[in-house]
């Protein structure tokens, strides 16, 4: 099993030769990530130490059709996605202020979402209205999960690209 921590480590200590291996393979392409930065959480926002350790280790990017913002972007992200969902549908806010952080954006756009009380890690379904499957029961679990994707007779891309790049990266 990968620990996410180490698999983060390992690719920003090797970002540049995945970078130039991912060119080499248009399948994979759809790959980023980025250094940490010298942002500090922010202060308004609650974090958990998974969040705290995500963004010790990388300052976001782009993996399994998940866009992770840097800290500079994520209070932006954040005051985006509560606006946007403010009233939403009648329904009232869908986001509460110190009860839900926008920790990403999935591939269609739609907000991942953390629920600081439950824990749970969920994406908003914007343009059908609605809440996903919990992604994770834990922004740790999500994370866990990301990175040891189910076997499936037909692998997603994603799983094989982790395969792919452990390949690589063991030479």
């Amino acid at each position: 099993m990968r620990d996410w921590r180490d698999v983060i480590q390992r690719w920003v200590a090797r970002e540049s030769r995945i970078a130039s291996l991912t060119r080499q393979k248009v399948e994979f392409c759809a790959w980023t990530i980025s250094p940490p930065s010298s942002d500090q959480w922010p202060s308004y926002l609650p974090g958990c130490e998974a969040l705290q350790d995500f963004y010790r280790f990388c300052d976001g990017g782009y993996f399994n059709w998940f866009n992770w913002p840097s800290l500079s972007q994520l209070v932006e992200m954040n005051r985006k996605w509560f606006e946007l969902l403010r009233d939403w549908d009648k329904r009232g806010d869908v986001l509460l202020a110190g009860q839900h952080v926008v920790i990403a954006e999935d591939g269609g756009g739609c907000p991942v979402v953390w629920h600081v009380t439950t824990d749970r890690v969920r994406a908003f379904q914007f343009d059908g209205g609605d809440w996903e499957a919990p992604l994770g029961f834990s922004v740790d679990e999500f994370l866990t999960t990301i990175f040891n994707p189910e076997e499936r007779p037909e692998p997603d891309w994603w799983s094989l690209f982790l395969q792919w790049l452990d390949g690589q990266l063991a030479e």
